[in-house]
């Protein structure tokens, strides 16, 4: 099982950045915008379509020409609500000053205005959720890697104070095995001298004792020349 499934923290913030990614704002903001700007292209199309046709009835175009037919077709819908508001003054034989023209263009551009600021609101918002959830994520990330961090120092030490355990059992071990080494040879040695032979002692020879007595020198005998000692 990993940490985050485990630390609460983590969870907490994981659940907060699942909510935020979950969250139907960003989905309303980014079908708005498409719609909004859709808005706002065609509101500013006929804007600048209703000013093209503005001028080219100010310069007296020709109405038989491709182009000034397209746009005087393409503004048709779009004159609809303003059509009639001002009178027309015709400036000579094909000149017109068409002010409804000029007003619905300047309706146009207002609104178009308008739209371009919601869609920049829209898209201030959207941008402020998309940072949200990202520092949600980035927050719970971070939780998670501090607390995976964490467990794994807490895990290092755990593991160091195991080896440094075992070490002593092992330096026990081995202590414990030299004792009993010595034990073993202690009592061989003692059933080793019991199991010998008693051998008798030999005594050592006694020092010679100093004869005290002494021999009288010899009497020494007499001899053809010597006379006999007198007689008593």
């Amino acid at each position: 099982m990993s940490y985050r499934a485990v630390d609460p923290t983590v969870q907490e913030y994981e659940q907060r950045a699942e909510d935020a990614e979950r969250s139907p704002i960003p989905v309303f903001l980014k079908s708005g915008k498409v719609i909004v700007w859709l808005v706002y292209a065609l509101v500013l199309l006929w804007a600048i379509l209703l000013t093209v046709a503005f001028f080219l009835r100010l310069g007296g175009a020709n109405p038989d020409s491709g182009f000034v037919e397209w746009v005087y077709r393409s503004t048709e819908r779009a004159m609809q609500p303003f059509r009639g508001i001002f009178p027309t003054h015709d400036i000579n034989g094909s000149s017109v000053l068409d002010t409804s023209l000029l007003f619905a263009a300047v309706v146009y551009f207002v609104v178009a205005l308008l739209v371009d600021i919601v869609l920049r609101w829209i898209t201030q918002r959207l941008r402020k959720q998309e940072r949200d959830i990202a520092q949600a994520r980035a927050q719970a990330d971070l939780v998670a890697q501090q607390a995976a961090a964490q467990q794994h120092v807490a895990d290092s030490a755990a593991q160091q104070a195991a080896a440094r355990e075992y070490a002593a059992q092992q330096a026990a071990a081995q202590q414990y095995a030299i004792a009993q080494a010595a034990a073993r040879e202690v009592v061989a040695e003692q059933t080793t001298q019991f199991a010998q032979p008693s051998q008798p002692v030999r005594a050592k020879p006694a020092p010679p004792v100093p004869n005290e007595y002494v021999e009288p020198p010899a009497e020494p005998r007499p001899g053809p020349s010597t006379p006999p000692p007198p007689a008593t």
